[in-house]
C-alpha cells in the first residue's frame, strides 16, 4: 500500500481482504469436498455429541433451526447423517452421522475459525482486547452490532427479507 492512501482506504481494503479470504476458503471446501463452512461445522459438531436432535444442533452451532434443518436434508442426501426417531419421544427425529460422514470429515481440512482461534490464542490479552474493540467500534460504524451471527466464517445468500437488507445498508433512508 502507498503512503498516499488515507487510513480509511487501508481499513476498507483490509477488511475486504478478510472478506475475499473467507469466499476463497468457501469456494475450496465446497470445490474439494462438497461441503459448506456451515454443513462442515454440523457434522463436526455431530462427531462430538452423538445424537442429536436438529433444535439442539440448531443450538450447539449457532445457526437457526430452519438453516440447520436445510443443512441436515442436504447432508442426508449425501449420505452422510441419518434420522431416526426417537425412542424416547416418536414424535422427534435425532440426527445421527453416518460411516461416510465420518470419513468426510476426518479427511477434511480444518475450518478456517478453526486456524484463527489458534492464532487469537497466541496472542496477549492487550493484543486481544485492542482487535474486539477495534471490531466493535467497526460493527457499530456500519449499524450492524445487533445482528445474530454464528461463529463460522463463511459467506453466502443472505436469508433476511430485502427491506431489512436495506435497513442494515442504508440506515438513514429508513423514513424514505
Amino acid at each position: 500500500m502507498s503512503d498516499t492512501e488515507g487510513y480509511e482506504e487501508k481499513i476498507l481494503l483490509n477488511v475486504r481482504k478478510i472478506m475475499r479470504a473467507i469466499d476463497m476458503y468457501s469456494s475450496h471446501l465446497a470445490r474439494q469436498f462438497g461441503l459448506t463452512s456451515p454443513q462442515l461445522i454440523c457434522l463436526k459438531k455431530l462427531v462430538e455429541t452423538g445424537d442429536i436432535t436438529p433444535g439442539s444442533l440448531a443450538k450447539s452451532v449457532h445457526l437457526s433451526h430452519a438453516t440447520v434443518t436445510g443443512i441436515i436434508n442436504r447432508l442426508e442426501k449425501k449420505g452422510l447423517v441419518a434420522r431416526n426417531r426417537s425412542l424416547e419421544d416418536g414424535r422427534s427425529f435425532l440426527i445421527r452421522i453416518t460411516s461416510q460422514g465420518r470419513a468426510m470429515i476426518q479427511s477434511s481440512p480444518s475450518m478456517l475459525q478453526e486456524q484463527f482461534m489458534r492464532e487469537l490464542s497466541r496472542l496477549s490479552d492487550w493484543e486481544k482486547t485492542m482487535i474486539l474493540s477495534s471490531l466493535q467500534r467497526i460493527t457499530a460504524m456500519l449499524s450492524v452490532d445487533s445482528i445474530e451471527v454464528a461463529p463460522v466464517l463463511t459467506t453466502g445468500p443472505v436469508e433476511a427479507p430485502a427491506e431489512k437488507i436495506r435497513d442494515l445498508l442504508d440506515p438513514d433512508d429508513r423514513e424514505a
